[in-house]
């Protein structure tokens, strides 16, 4: 008799949670390691086999007893982490951490034989899994990524406490790659934001961010290439006012005598001060360029949907998140096993599947062209 494989949820935050629900639905075994007893106690009442590790150190551990580590941990564990499961001997690693430049992980990861599929969640993630499947239709001369994790009430602060929050002031001053008119460039995220509509949508605040990541290797030949993050209108204006104050800032500060980073009390304020839940996620992304010699084509992709719409106890942005995590892990457990570091855009051949999965729960995109 053939075990069933072993699917590890290595960091049961909000979208570990998700996605170690998600696998087990579809009737793996899953088991779950995190550095807080609090999490690991909540995933044993959830009926889930839980360990109480630090990561780094059980690497081994992991690798040995797992099949696939579905890695969903705060981006300055995720450094250190998945270089350490990848020496430690894992065969498959998906992960849906912040690393910055995880195509460095390469050589190594194919040296020691794990398959490493990176950035594997909403966007980075399923945006970049689209703009695979775009890319065989289109000689791509243009993408345009538009996401937005916000709040249903549309007021200047406007997002929910759905992820974590110190990663989320990171976002807002790590400065976004993009490439704009044939040249790499480097956006700042506030000096650069701009106003978009989106079709059929509205009009929002667009950030650049940094979420296009590996496809700016993998489709090096596209013109120009930008991902922004939705917010409401004002929001950048409040942003930059923040920075201004010095809000935004990492340094720290010695406040009667106690040391203190303005950056880390940002992140503490928004986690206690937003909303958890009835938040709405867009994703919108659009491919421009020549389907064949003398004819021009854009496809898109649109989502637009909010957690009241689903009936979800969670913010969608976190069910979105884990949801296309477990799925990309289950994924790659069944397909080709390819040692390396396997960047989302070259899964477009999943793309249906997890559409019609999407569709199961009642997320629907609207595809438009060729």
């Amino acid at each position: 008799m053939v075990e069933s494989p072993l699917f590890c949820v290595v960091g049961f935050g909000r979208v570990g949670e998700v996605t170690a629900a998600e696998l087990s639905s579809m009737g793996v075994d899953v088991s779950v390691y995190d550095a807080s007893i609090s999490r690991v106690r909540a995933a044993r009442e959830l009926g889930f086999d839980s360990h109480l590790v630090d990561v780094i150190g059980a690497a081994s551990r992991i690798a040995h007893d797992c099949d696939v580590a579905a890695t969903a941990l705060p981006s300055g564990v995720a450094e250190e982490a998945i270089p350490a499961l990848i020496n430690a001997g894992s065969r498959i690693i998906v992960d849906v951490s912040y690393i910055r430049d995880p195509l460095a992980l390469h050589d190594t990861a194919r040296e020691r034989g794990a398959m490493v599929v990176v950035d594997a969640g909403l966007a980075p993630g399923l945006s970049n899994i689209i703009a695979g499947s775009v890319a065989g239709l289109l000689s791509l001369k243009r993408l345009m990524i538009y996401v937005g994790g916000v709040s249903s009430s549309e007021d200047v602060l406007g997002i929910v406490a759905s992820w974590n929050m110190e990663d989320l002031v990171e976002e807002y001053t790590r400065p976004a790659r993009a490439r704009v008119g044939g040249r790499s460039v480097l956006l700042d995220p506030l000096l650069d934001a701009r106003s978009v509509e989106v079709p059929g949508v509205g009009v929002f605040d667009a950030l650049p961010t940094d979420g296009l990541r590996t496809l700016l290797y993998t489709m090096s030949d596209v013109d120009t290439m930008v991902e922004y993050t939705l917010r409401y209108k004002g929001h950048v204006d409040l942003l930059r006012a923040l920075r201004r104050l010095g809000l935004l800032s990492s340094r720290s500060y010695v406040v009667e005598g106690c040391t203190i980073t303005p950056r880390k009390l940002l992140a503490r304020l928004l986690e206690e001060k937003l909303p958890r839940s009835d938040d709405r996620v867009i994703l919108y992304v659009s491919g421009e360029g020549e389907v064949e010699e003398g004819y021009n084509g854009r496809v898109e992709y649109l989502l637009d949907v909010r957690q009241r719409e689903l009936a979800l106890d969670k913010p969608v942005l976190t069910f979105l998140t884990g949801f296309v995590h477990a799925h990309v892990a289950y994924e790659s457990y069944l397909g080709e096993h390819r040692p390396g570091v396997v960047p989302p855009e070259r899964l477009s051949a999943i793309l249906p599947r997890i559409l019609r999965a999407l569709e199961r729960r009642g997320v629907v995109f609207r595809v438009e062209g060729a």
